[in-house]
């Protein structure tokens, strides 16, 4: 299952500049960002939502600090579900994601990110088997 999970991760990378595009799922066109994890999950035969609100029903809830390449983590306000993320790391430096943002599709570590901590709301293993 690890090494999926870093397929998964890698295969995600290679479209870090791709445009953003609101309700997409296309690398030509672009994605938004349940688009985007609902795009790279779907190569591996792990069907998720193209909602990021569903996504955050899938799998199970998993904590902050054990999170695992390939898990989704979710961001917003007030426990409204507004952003999902693909975790790429989890060092002692912060959570590194990959997602799609209005810059497009980056590689950020959010928890450096004045913009991002404060809006993660959790995490969740999609994929099972740790």
């Amino acid at each position: 299952m690890l090494q999926m999970r870093e397929q998964i991760v890698q295969y995600a990378q290679t479209f870090v500049g791709t445009p953003y595009r609101y309700a997409s799922r296309s690398p030509e066109k672009g994605f938004d960002c349940s688009g985007f994890t609902s795009f790279i999950f779907s190569k591996f035969d792990a069907l998720l939502s193209p909602s990021s609100r569903m996504q955050a029903l899938q799998g199970r809830r998993v904590a902050l600090g054990e999170v695992v390449a390939g898990d989704l983590l979710f961001f917003g306000r007030n426990g409204y579900i507004q952003h999902v993320a693909l975790v790429v790391e989890n060092t002692p430096g912060g959570i590194v994601c990959i997602h799609s943002t209005r810059r497009g599709v980056v590689l950020e570590n959010v928890h450096a990110s004045s913009y991002w901590r404060p809006r993660i709301l959790f995490a969740r293993d999609v994929l099972g088997e740790r």
